[in-house]
């Protein structure tokens, strides 16, 4: 069984996943969630005007968070440019009822993350860290990207 914790990041997860999928039918592009058994996408979409198909990653955030998992790790984060399938969409929910969106192509999401876990792995400690901490996307790393939905087809 669930914690109350997990299920509300389920509810978290679901809703932007939901939000993303109303964002991108709004704008005039098809968009579908997948079943949850494509591992590194949530969402399907087409430019009908273009034809171009797009796999789309989405990561949702509460209003207490200020970075989000992305489900790598500093030591595998190599295989990102074989396993990340196109753009990520992030969902920051400022409380209830409202939400930011920052999206990214797979190009900038793999260069993003790439530079800012290297400022983070490289920063002067007393105490080495391991490699195989989870990397995290930090709200701030993401204002040059909000409300970028042109980022999905490129």
């Amino acid at each position: 069984m669930k914690s109350a914790k997990q299920l509300e990041s389920l509810r978290i997860g679901v809703a932007g996943e939901h939000l993303v999928v109303a964002q991108m039918n709004l704008r005039g592009w098809d968009a579908s969630l997948t079943e949850k058994n494509y591992p590194m996408i949530d969402i399907f979409g087409r430019n009908p005007q273009t034809g171009q198909f797009v796999s789309v990653q989405v990561k949702s955030s509460s209003p207490k968070a200020n970075s989000f998992l992305i489900g790598f790790n500093h030591n595998n984060r190599h295989e990102m440019e074989d396993t990340v399938m196109g753009p990520y969409v992030f969902v920051h929910f400022n409380d209830e009822l409202t939400a930011d969106f920052y999206i990214l192509s797979k190009k900038e999401f793999i260069e993003l993350v790439n530079r800012t876990d290297d400022i983070y792995f490289n920063k002067p400690r007393r105490t080495p860290i391991k490699d195989n901490y989870p990397i995290d996307v930090k709200i701030h790393d993401l204002a040059p990207y909000k409300d970028a939905w042109e980022n999905l087809w490129k």
